[in-house]
């Protein structure tokens, strides 16, 4: 039998070579950190030269780096969460739900962030030399162009999320495993012929932004999270950081996929719930300590947020912790 040809990488932990677990349905599974910091890559390989990764990551940023072997290019989608990406250009580019991005897989790459410590999503590897000696059907030479189409002088290319986008990917989520093996082949043609129409001058790209400007925005995170009990408008805060209103709002928005008053929110409501899960404190109480002076507003908040009220929600966790 003939042993498919793997694009030609290693995942770098630690500065060693990880082993991945080899799991029962022939795919391999690489795991990094543990606890609340942990991520897995799950890897099958589809055709000669083509692979397709399931990313899920719960950590702030990303572990492991790459060792590159030969021309690869590599195809990210972003499924859930928000992904901070550094190229070898300089640029960054911050990837949101429905989101695709294109670039050439290097070593050295930098290894990826995720601002909200959340991110799912799949990566498609092309060996573009293996794929140039054994052409996907349909496909023929078309693909060795893919790498100067949308990746010229090593820069990326990203897109919008849109319902060509969505069609081809969300399916992904949802495959029988006795038809996986086909369906991930149809999947990889289908996604290679959308490329190959898309003209990329005539797409629009995602908004990149800089070093600094991340950085001014992540202290502005960390602010208006350090005291939940404080408000803080968008003009003390622009103020402060020597910032325009209106570039700290865009920034934020790009960088958290949300505005600061909602993203804000999120905080409060999470800490709320953490406060409910450990003790008998008052929902008052619990209220005051996230900003809400008043307890009505902060229950509305947070049956909003968890679909059930702070009481109902503490009786819930105390029935569960109990079981």
């Amino acid at each position: 039998m003939k042993v498919m040809r793997a694009p030609k990488y290693r995942i770098i932990i630690d500065g060693k070579a990880a082993a991945p677990e080899v799991l029962t349905d022939g795919s391999r599974q690489y795991r990094f950190g543990r606890g609340k910091q942990a991520g897995s890559i799950e890897v099958f390989s589809v055709l000669p030269g083509v692979e397709l990764l399931y990313d899920n990551f719960s950590m702030k940023k990303e572990r492991n780096t790459v060792e590159v072997e030969g021309n690869l290019l590599e195809i990210n989608y972003c499924h859930e969460g928000r992904q901070e990406c550094r190229w070898i250009c300089g640029d960054y580019l911050y990837l949101g739900p429905g989101d695709l991005c294109i670039t050439r897989m290097e070593n050295d790459e930098p290894p990826l962030a995720f601002p909200t410590e959340h991110y799912r999503g799949i990566t498609v590897i092309l060996d573009l030399d293996i794929l140039s000696e054994e052409p996907l059907p349909i496909l023929g030479g078309h693909i060795a162009g893919l790498a100067d189409k949308f990746c010229p002088d090593h820069h990326f290319f990203a897109m919008r999320a849109n319902e060509h986008i969505s069609h081809i990917f969300s399916e992904l989520y949802d495959i029988p495993k006795e038809v996986r093996e086909e369906y991930f082949q149809i999947k990889i043609l289908e996604l290679l012929m959308f490329l190959r129409l898309v003209n990329p001058d005539a797409e629009r790209r995602i908004d990149k932004i800089t070093r600094g400007q991340i950085e001014v925005i992540k202290a502005v995170k960390d602010r208006i999270c350090e005291d939940l009990t404080r408000e803080v408008t968008i003009e003390e805060l622009a103020k402060e950081f020597c910032i325009s209103s209106t570039a700290l709002k865009n920034n934020f928005k790009i960088i958290y996929h949300t505005s600061v008053k909602k993203y804000l929110r999120k905080v409060r409501m999470e800490r709320g719930a953490q406060l409910l899960r450990a003790g008998n404190t008052p929902v008052a109480q619990i209220a005051a300590q996230v900003g809400y002076t008043n307890q009505s507003k902060f229950a509305s908040a947070f049956k909003e947020q968890f679909g059930l009220s702070p009481i109902e929600y503490r009786k819930k966790c105390a029935h569960e912790g109990a079981e």
